[in-house]
């Protein structure tokens, strides 16, 4: 079973099933191990309340797509023994960006982004599966 770090806009793109995470998915084998930095419930649930105050999701859809989120079965990776790592790449990516990028790199697994400004960040070191 391959391993693969699933990032906050990739799972947003899946959960709310875009043309981008319906692409991405056609992308990504059946049986993967997805792992998730502890920081990434925090910013999926952010980006949920945002689309919804923005109107840009449905009230309604919003609570799903949260409960969604709190049952995927998820390999969870601590923050803190990475932030040294993810410091020194915030010349190019943000810290959660960054913390991403190095779990990838502890577990010699790809990241899965939809964001491209990640998938394309100069000496990323890892390989990504973006669409």
């Amino acid at each position: 079973m391959a391993d693969l770090v699933l990032d906050a806009s990739a799972n947003v793109d899946t959960l709310l099933d875009t043309a981008t995470g319906r692409a991405l998915q056609q992308l990504l084998q059946p049986q993967v191990r997805w792992w998730v930095s502890d920081h990434y419930f925090a910013e999926v649930s952010g980006t949920l309340r945002r689309l919804e105050l923005h109107g840009e999701i449905l009230p309604a859809q919003a609570p799903v797509e949260f409960a969604e989120l709190c049952s995927a079965p998820l390999a969870i990776a601590r923050t803190r023994p990475m932030l040294g790592d993810a410091w020194r790449r915030r010349g190019h990516l943000t810290i959660a960006d960054a913390l991403d990028v190095v779990l990838a790199e502890h577990l010699d697994a790809a990241l899965v982004t939809t964001d491209g400004k990640v998938a394309r960040s100069p000496g990323l070191g890892v390989p990504t599966i973006s669409a």
